[in-house]
This record gives C-alpha cells, structure tokens and sequence, in this order.
C-alpha cells in the first residue's frame, strides 16, 4: 500500500447523534464519508459499525479527537466511544492519532476560518463535492444539522495532513 506522498487516513467524528466518518487519501480527496447515526443511541451498535469501517477500508492510521484534554466538551458516552474505538485499533496494531478542537481551529485560523462553520465552508469550497451537504449557518436556538459530522470528520483529517506533511 505505498503511495507516493499519500497515506489513507480514516478519520471519526463521534457526535450526539453517532458519528460522522471519512476515508481520505490527501487533505482534498476524500473517497468516502457519512454520517452514522443510531437511535435509540447505543455504543454498542456504533462501536460496531466503526469496527466494521477499519475491517472495510483498512487505513494505515485511524484519526479521533484528543479526548485527553480538559477542556472536552464530549459527553461521558461519547468519550468512552472514543476510548474503545482507541483500545480497538491499537489492538489491531493500526496507529491512531488525536487532535484537539484547539489544534483543529488553528490550522483553520490559516484559512481565515475561526468558527465551526467558517471551517465547514472553508472545506466545501475546496471540495465541491461538499458544497450541497453545507447547510446555512445556524441560528442561536436551532440544533447542529447532522451533516456537520461530515465536516468535522474532514476537518480532522486535513489537520492531520497539515501536521504532519
């Protein structure tokens, strides 16, 4: 699986609702992203399902969110996803990496990029294949659309080519 200048990243996003995935070859294709979303919520089921996307797509390194800070926001049940995904791949000897919200918006400050959205809209302006997933900038009082998932999972792996390239 060598590729000149290319490593095949899978990046996980877990949220509220599930998790947000993407498979990516360099910081601007990725060959493949989704939103997971279980309900009723089970980390059982969405544990699964990740397991299932490494077996599927074999990456040569799995990217999460540094949940190791003290500044998460992530819920206990989003953290404990976090750690067995973790404890999964490191069994299976597949190297993990994690970044930290505050990792990911300073890469992005490089893009003029500060908020969450500009980063989603920073993304779907360099992937036109995710200009329609984009949805209109929130209001206050209104819920995160799903499909962020997808962008935090790319914004995570494009920080990781940015870190480590």
């Amino acid at each position: 699986m060598d590729r000149k200048g290319t490593k095949t990243v899978l990046a996980f996003y877990p949220n509220q609702l599930g998790f947000g995935f993407a498979i990516m070859e360099n910081a601007l294709t990725p060959k493949d992203y989704r939103i997971v979303v279980s309900r009723p919520m089970s980390n059982k089921y969405l544990l699964k399902r990740m397991k299932e996307l490494i077996a599927f797509y074999e990456p040569e390194i799995v990217l999460l969110e540094d949940i190791e800070t003290k500044r998460t926001r992530k819920s206990v049940r989003v953290q404990k996803l976090i750690t067995s995904i973790v404890y999964h791949a490191k069994t299976n000897n597949i190297p993990v990496a994690q970044y930290t919200r505050a990792q990911i918006r300073e890469v992005f400050l490089n893009f003029n990029a500060k908020s969450k959205y500009q980063i989603a809209s920073t993304i779907a302006q360099n992937i036109p294949a995710l200009k329609n997933r984009l949805r209109p900038k929130r209001k206050l009082f209104e819920a995160e659309p799903y499909t962020m998932g997808i962008f935090d999972s790319i914004s995570l792996a494009i920080t990781h080519y940015y870190l480590t390239d």
